[in-house]
């Protein structure tokens, strides 16, 4: 790059790309490839591996492309919420103990595995028709109750019983 075409230190990544619409989505700058949806959208970087997303009003920063993504997990193995808390399924349950929605994910899919755990504290998978059960399996299965009780759902098990 000479001088003149070179960004400027403080110009935002969407002047320097020249963003004025979505008549053009796709640009390249830096010897990469860009795509926009107009001048108030995150710029979206993409890259053989991933796509990354740049705030659009800020200027291009090669250092504060990465991101950090942690997750905090109970010693039982649930994630917590923000404040700490285990985070439960709101209102389900498996023969009267609550759920909880796992660390673990599913391998196929990616979802978040639950589980109640028993009088002993060993935590126990549910089954729906011979599939774990995701967070979001367990939503709708709750959603289809008057009471949130899982344990009357036909094709729906406990890891302790098999």
């Amino acid at each position: 790059m000479t001088d003149e075409t070179a960004p400027k230190q403080d110009e935002s990544l969407r002047d320097e790309l020249g963003v004025e619409s979505l008549s053009d989505p796709v640009s390249g700058g830096r010897g990469r490839l860009f795509s926009t949806a107009g001048r108030e959208s995150p710029i979206a970087e993409l890259t053989e591996e991933f796509v990354i997303l740049h705030p659009p009003q800020k200027p291009f920063n090669e250092e504060d492309s990465d991101e950090n993504i942690t997750e905090r997990v109970s010693p039982r193995g649930v994630l917590l919420s923000a404040i700490g808390n285990e985070i439960k399924i709101t209102g389900a349950k498996f023969r009267g103990h609550p759920l909880y929605c796992l660390s673990t994910r599913d391998d196929q899919t990616g979802k978040r595995m639950v589980a109640y755990f028993d009088e002993a504290g060993t935590p126990r998978y549910l089954l729906f028709e011979g599939k774990l059960v995701t967070h979001y399996v367990a939503v709708v299965l709750r959603n289809k109750t008057h009471n949130g009780e899982l344990a009357n759902t036909a094709g729906l098990v406990s890891s302790a019983d098999t």
